[in-house]
């Protein structure tokens, strides 16, 4: 099963999908409804048809350009996406490796402290405070 992130563009893509369909049978009704008119209208002269087919012409252009506008953002917005998700997945990357060689610090400074505690106690002899202290 996907998880909550791929969910989420599964419906996005569902919801641009069923818009396309959507759009695709309002034009095919317009063009049905376009060509009745003309087959029905016999005052429908030849400079109408004309007239309407050029009007059909520029909205199917207009619609095209606005879907390829529309596809030019989507496909901006992923690229984006997928370069965030990639800075993303260096840092934490660099924050593992970082919190590891942190826990290799703290472990060889213990260690550190450890060797020299057994030293003043193998060691008979008296450290001034003021070095001790440092």
């Amino acid at each position: 099963m996907m998880g909550g992130r791929g969910g989420g563009r599964r419906q996005e893509r569902q919801a641009l999908m069923a818009a396309f369909a959507v759009a695709l049978l309002m034009g095919t009704a317009v063009y049905f409804r376009i060509w009745a008119r003309q087959s029905d209208d016999p005052s429908f002269t030849a400079d109408d048809r004309e007239e309407l087919r050029r009007q059909f012409e520029h909205a199917n252009l207009e619609a095209m350009d606005e879907s390829a506008e529309w596809r030019m953002k989507y496909d901006t917005e992923f690229g984006r996406n997928r370069q965030l998700e990639e800075e993303l997945l260096k840092a934490k990357t660099t924050l593992a490796a970082s919190a590891k060689g942190l826990e290799l610090l703290q472990k060889d400074n213990e260690m550190l402290k450890r060797q020299i505690e057994s030293m003043k106690l193998q060691c008979n002899c008296t450290v001034p405070a003021k070095i001790a202290q440092e």
